[in-house]
């Protein structure tokens, strides 16, 4: 490689490093595709408790064996965090996307037909999280490319596309179950996922709008014809290096204790959705599925108020962060005390607003902490300690509920 051609390597760089994010113009198709999958994804994955119950009834199983399902779904799902954010840094964000769309849907429709729960386990928990985490993850990559004065609102909107979702979703799952069986369920769930691949295809790679790196095309086509035998090698060890690169953990101290803090959060965030539908069940409320609902509905203003705070700096998001987690601790300690369908909309409403926040403040608090650059990086560690902690708790609460046969002990574990 010659000087010349170096030192264009170097301009190009340093015009990345200049450029202004577009905050809008086809950032906001690429906004829409990123609600679009929100919505669906995380629609079908806050509703699953719902089918849970059928999965469990079905195959004879008991409720920590069944909580394995989403426990190694939704961990595998943070867990990917690290494999994603490396395969979005060499391939781009687009083809991430469509692929880990394709096989997810791919494991809803062949999970119901196994003969065991454990192959269900293999199939949708672990395959499934790592290829849900790939669509779903990468989808705050490439907000952070397109949006910087505005991250807070997209970022907001985007996770407002969560809570519809989760609205949506749990009512449609409930009439799809007492319709159909839970397998055929399954098929429309993942047919519903199976248009996350289309979506995919328009995000445009932001690259396109580096005006220098358009200039010097004929350069970097003639850099990497010159590498070209070597590309399969480096492509490995730029993936290898990618996702064992946590040096930021011993370099940034408060992006350290932000990790702990997560793990400690999502190694119980998820129980009271499997078991507010399950409890509610148990206390033949009729109504139990819009309870899940009921969060979802709530989160969708709240995702986009947090996010409009943020961008104007009114409180830091970090600051935002803690108060939520009071709130949602405070909801869960007086739930098991409320017997009736009013009493537990109103905690789960509170508990939906508080989730809110925990969620929907991750990119905004992480954009501070480490900046833009080290974002993927640093998102892709914090979702893979989030994971760890998601495959044991609520195995461990449904072990809780074997032992004491009460839902007090899992609901404030």
């Amino acid at each position: 490689m010659s000087n010349e051609e170096n030192e264009e390597r170097k301009d190009i760089d340093m015009d990345k490093k200049k450029f202004i994010k577009p905050d809008g113009g086809y950032g906001w198709v690429i906004l829409f595709v990123a609600f679009s999958i929100s919505f669906i994804l995380d629609g079908c994955m806050y509703s699953f408790g719902i089918v849970l119950d059928e999965i469990k009834t079905h195959y004879n199983a008991t409720q920590e064996v069944a909580n394995l399902i989403p426990s190694l779904n939704t961990g595998f799902l943070f867990l990917s965090g690290p494999i994603s954010a490396a395969l979005a840094k060499q391939f781009g964000c687009r083809p991430v996307i469509v692929a880990g769309s394709l096989i997810f849907s791919l494991m809803y429709f062949i999970s119901p037909y196994f003969p065991s729960i454990y192959f269900m386990k293999f199939s949708f928990g672990i395959v499934g999280g790592i290829s849900f985490g790939c669509a779903y993850l990468t989808n705050f990559i490439i907000l952070v490319d397109y949006f910087d004065k505005r991250l807070g609102l997209a970022n907001g909107l985007t996770m407002s596309g969560s809570g519809l979702g989760n609205f949506a979703f749990a009512p449609l799952t409930e009439f799809l179950i007492g319709k159909f069986k839970w397998q055929s369920t399954m098929l429309i769930l993942g047919s519903t996922i199976f248009l996350c691949a289309f979506l995919g295809c328009l995000l445009r790679p932001i690259e396109y709008y580096y005006k220098k790196v358009r200039q010097t095309e004929d350069i970097d086509d003639a850099i990497d014809s010159n590498e070209e035998p070597k590309k399969a090698s480096f492509i490995v060890k730029n993936l290898f290096n990618e996702m064992t690169n946590f040096k930021i953990l011993k370099l940034n101290t408060s992006f350290l204790l932000i990790t702990l803090s997560n793990f400690l959060i999502f190694f119980v965030y998820f129980i009271p959705f499997i078991y507010i539908p399950i409890r509610a069940k148990a206390l033949k409320i009729a109504q139990f599925a819009w309870l899940i609902g009921i969060i979802g509905i709530v989160n969708i203003p709240m995702r986009i108020l947090f996010g409009i705070i943020c961008d104007r700096k009114i409180i830091k998001p970090i600051h935002m962060n803690s108060l939520c987690i009071f709130v949602a601790s405070g909801c869960m300690y007086t739930y098991f005390y409320l017997t009736t369908f009013y009493s537990q909309a109103v905690a789960t409403a509170l508990f939906g607003m508080a989730a809110a926040g925990i969620n929907s403040l991750t990119t905004p608090y992480l954009v501070d902490i480490v900046g833009s650059e080290a974002f993927a990086n640093a998102n892709g560690i914090l979702n893979m300690f989030r994971g760890l902690s998601c495959i044991f708790g609520p195995f461990i609460a449904g072990k809780i509920k074997k032992n004491f046969s009460k839902f007090l002990s899992q609901i404030n574990f």
